[in-house]
């Protein structure tokens, strides 16, 4: 008699920790191996991590960081009890600083909340702490 076996193979990006349903959109557009920015990029971000990543064009570096950021609102929309949403704790208890130490250098930083660009033709950014 003849045997037959049925194999279930783990996506790649399941392996990831990419939830079904991203995963079935991200095979639908043809995205069947992350690349390797998103294979480094994609658990630790879902982990909780701060990632710094440079990669040529082309890479993934934008699926490197808009997978894990649709999974953590999608997670956050589907238990909104469980989330850690700073709306949450009353604006009297909340604070937020602009960090000096982390910023381009055409931001400056009029107070430890006001910051303005002095670069005309682009963007500038720097961190905010919220707590």
């Amino acid at each position: 008699a003849a045997h037959t076996r049925t194999f279930f193979t783990m996506s790649a990006f399941e392996e990831l920790g990419v939830l079904p349903e991203i995963i079935k959109a991200l095979e639908d557009k043809g995205w069947l191996l992350p690349t390797p920015i998103q294979a480094e990029a994609v658990p630790l971000i879902l982990g909780g991590g701060d990632v710094l990543g440079a990669a040529e064009t082309g890479s993934g570096k934008t699926g490197a960081f808009g997978i894990p950021v649709l999974q953590i609102v999608s997670e956050a929309l589907q238990n909104p009890a469980d989330s850690n949403d700073a709306s949450e704790i009353p604006s009297s208890n909340r604070s937020i600083e602009l960090n000096d130490d982390d910023r381009d250098p055409y931001m400056e930083l009029v107070s430890k909340t006001e910051c303005s660009c002095s670069n005309a033709k682009g963007w500038a950014g720097c961190r905010a702490n919220a707590g």
